[in-house]
């Protein structure tokens, strides 16, 4: 065997150990339980999707709900309150004492946030923000039709 036979051997060896690691960093950390893709979800699924990430947060207990007028509802330590789902805006945050993620609801773009519902880490909220703003696409597509 000649030196540079044995060098693109090694160097095969390296692309190959190279791409397993890649593939396998890529995987890390996906959210396996939302594995039903968001577009073929429908309201009820979404919102409990959305009651399962507050659950998960470890903050003071929220639930969420939709009405039938495309009202986002929810109650927990405060007062009962809704917000027009087509209208509100919806973004996230980090709490500055806690380190917990908040995703934070105001009733539209510019103005402070109504609500923060806190989730458990960045895929918790990631994920929160996708449901709300799939709920916003149905009831935007619900008053087109």
């Amino acid at each position: 065997m000649t030196v540079a036979f044995r060098l693109r051997a090694v160097a095969a060896c390296l692309l190959a150990a190279a791409s397993c690691l890649l593939v396998a960093g890529c995987m890390d950390g996906y959210p396996t339980e939302d594995v039903m893709a968001l577009d073929a979800m429908g309201p009820a699924e979404h919102v409990q999707a959305l009651n399962r990430r507050l659950g998960e947060g470890g903050g003071s207990p929220m639930r969420v709900a939709m009405s039938a007028d495309c009202r986002l509802q929810w109650q927990g330590a405060a007062e009962p309150a809704s917000l027009a789902l087509p209208a509100i805006s919806v973004r996230f945050d980090t709490d500055p004492d806690t380190g917990r993620y908040l995703v934070l609801v105001a009733e539209q773009a510019g103005q402070p946030p109504r609500t923060a519902f806190e989730v458990r880490d960045w895929v918790a909220a990631v994920a929160f923000r996708s449901h709300l703003q799939q709920l916003q696409h149905l009831c935007m597509a619900q008053a087109d039709a």
